[in-house]
């Protein structure tokens, strides 16, 4: 079970008019999710350079070291202020190594959107499932944001990510939608991960 407010303090996400949420550090067993800091700008623009992240992920073209820099601060950080988002930085427990990230982003009170991405040594081992599970579980909760569904999506033929939310205990609807990407219609998969006291939510594993 992952243990919530570990090591670190609380980092205060105000929500929209709602009481204020504790983003917490986040031990598990292998992992540690913890907030991002002005410090991650290097690392988050290291692996942005991966061309797997570039193919997969709405990144700017070419990608630049400003681009981190806004990610960390204007996103991760600013929207975790706003309540507007939680944004965890994913680390291996044991070393402290960033590994990659995981977010959930408010779309209304009750439901969030999941979005993540994984250093390439870090893929197959199941990291991102765990790391899904983890921050699910922790959205869910009264601890947490008090959700009661977390969306979902991603391009048609990024199986990795479709097979994480799989894992995860994801429902994945059956047809494809359309998305904008860069300006361009593509299709999309999308899923759906209902809160746990729902008696037709699945079990996260």
């Amino acid at each position: 079970m992952p243990l919530f407010g570990q090591n670190r303090g609380m980092d205060r996400v105000t929500g929209h008019g709602a009481t204020p949420i504790d983003l917490p550090v986040i031990v598990t067993e292998r992992l540690r999710l913890r907030s991002f800091h002005p410090d991650d700008v290097d690392w988050v623009y290291e692996l942005s350079l991966d061309p797997e992240m570039l193919r997969w992920v709405s990144l700017p073209v070419p990608y630049e070291r400003n681009h981190a820099q806004f990610f960390v601060e204007n996103i991760a950080i600013a929207r975790a202020h706003n309540g507007t988002a939680a944004n965890f930085v994913i680390e291996n427990a044991a070393t402290g190594q960033p590994l990659g990230r995981i977010g959930l982003h408010r779309k209304t009170d009750t439901a969030a959107e999941v979005g993540y991405w994984l250093a390439a040594h870090a893929r197959g081992s199941g990291v991102m499932t765990e790391a899904v599970r983890t921050a699910c579980r922790w959205g869910f909760s009264q601890e947490g944001m008090g959700l009661r569904r977390i969306l979902w999506h991603a391009l048609v033929g990024n199986v990795g990510s479709r097979k994480v939310t799989e894992r995860a205990g994801f429902t994945i609807h059956s047809k494809s939608e359309i998305m904008f990407r860069r300006g361009q219609p593509s299709e999309k998969w999308s899923g759906v991960l209902i809160a746990p006291q729902s008696p037709d939510a699945p079990r996260l594993g």
